[in-house]
């Protein structure tokens, strides 16, 4: 098997690759993957960190000696870390399922969740591949009525300045404008992110406007800058099985810094969530935490884990 120089996809475009590396056999690319060392990550420890990303080989021997020379790879471009899978950076696809069932009851994929092959994470195993950063999902089986607590949340945020209001599908890209400056402020310090421009910000989340119900992306704002936001969606994933939605998916929850500690993340989580039960929805997903985010202590008072998942990396 030889290692050969790809050209990226197509799709590849939004996430930039610095490489994109191919294992040939018979004539044949028996695996693939993209590489990154720029822009640099936020480490919790010094170093650099290359990463291998929108991966897809044959089988697990296939991919496990392909991602040992994207380690090469990386090495001779200067970083000392590899991580994967992981699309370049956080604002794209990453991990891979590391416990389908953590209460033993399994559920099927949602829309948006990452579900590698298992020779995915096999391969990355075998090639000394280990993880460094834990997330889960956990589910709201039975939506509880909330109204009370919502009308109480959203009285407290009014005493406090915060005006809460739903996106406004008529003015997107303005919208998304502010909602991208808000966003970098509060993940600047998560570990392994990278700043995302606007325009690959509005080119990632501008096909989805439509997608989206805009009373379930709750905006917070306070003197008329944004400090908090709530992203819900349908669970179109139950739609491909031939089921009615029932579900909706809460994917991002984000407060600006200066905002933390005052349960405005609690409150905007138990007011959308009422907002989703009130439209007919059932159940909630709380989507993707990392184990360490304060979301994750939030959703443990109204959610069961239905997933855990895993970042993995190694020394070059």
């Amino acid at each position: 098997m030889t290692v050969v120089a790809l050209d990226p996809r197509p799709e590849h475009a939004l996430t930039r690759p610095d490489a994109f590396l191919g294992l040939a056999s018979g004539g044949e690319t028996v695996a693939e993957a993209a590489l990154w060392w720029s822009p640099p990550l936020v480490l919790p420890e010094s170093g650099s960190a290359g990463r291998i990303g929108h991966v897809r080989w044959r089988d697990a021997e296939t991919g496990t000696a392909l991602l040992r020379a994207c380690a090469d790879r990386l090495r001779e471009a200067g970083s000392t870390r590899a991580l994967g899978p992981l699309d370049g950076s956080t604002w794209f696809s990453y991990r891979v399922v590391s416990d389908e069932a953590p209460a033993g009851v399994t559920h099927p994929p949602f829309a948006s969740e990452p579900w590698q092959p298992t020779a995915v994470g096999r391969a990355f195993e075998e090639a000394g591949f280990a993880p460094v950063a834990h997330y889960l999902s956990s589910v709201v089986d039975a939506l509880p009525d909330e109204s009370e607590q919502a009308a109480a949340d959203r009285a407290r945020l009014a005493d406090a300045g915060i005006h809460l209001r739903a996106f406004d599908p008529g003015h997107a890209q303005d919208e998304l404008a502010s909602l991208h400056g808000l966003l970098l402020r509060a993940f600047a310090g998560n570990p392994y992110y990278a700043p995302l421009d606007e325009e690959r910000f509005q080119a990632l989340y501008g096909p989805l406007v439509a997608q989206v119900d805009p009373e379930l992306v709750l905006i917070a704002e306070h003197e008329r800058q944004r400090v908090g936001v709530l992203l819900a969606f349908p669970d179109a994933a139950q739609a491909a099985r031939g089921e009615a939605i029932d579900t909706v998916v809460v994917k991002t929850l984000a407060v600006d810094p200066g905002w933390r500690g005052k349960g405005l993340g609690g409150a905007l989580v138990r007011i959308g969530q009422e907002a989703a039960r009130q439209k007919g929805y059932r159940r909630a997903i709380h989507a993707l935490m990392h184990a360490e985010n304060a979301s994750v202590r939030i959703s443990r008072h109204l959610g069961r884990p239905m997933r855990s998942y895993a970042l993995l990396g190694r020394h070059l």
